[in-house]
């Protein structure tokens, strides 16, 4: 018989209530303590693929304003370096 994944989930959680009732209070300490651990861990996961996304993001901007420039100086061409220094003073 095949389970869904909401079953198995009701499963594990009635496992675990059932376990935590026989489990002395010095070992449900640690056992607290490991899943703090494991949930803080799973949220820096997440908080990781986010911050992959936006870096992947800005890249694909970057990569627009790089295409885009390289665009304009096709339409537009360039100044010399002696033009461009004449025309902020230096």
């Amino acid at each position: 018989m095949l389970t869904t994944e909401t079953s198995t989930q009701s499963d594990v959680r009635r496992s675990l209530i059932q376990e935590i009732e026989q489990t002395s209070d010095y070992v449900l300490s640690e056992v607290l303590d490991f899943l703090l651990f494991v949930r803080a861990k799973h949220s820096q996961d997440d908080l990781n693929i986010d911050a992959v996304s936006y870096e992947a993001d800005e890249d694909l901007e970057d990569i627009a304003d790089a295409k885009a420039a390289l665009a304009s100086i096709d339409s537009e061409g360039t100044i010399s370096w002696a033009s461009l220094k004449a025309e902020i003073g230096l």
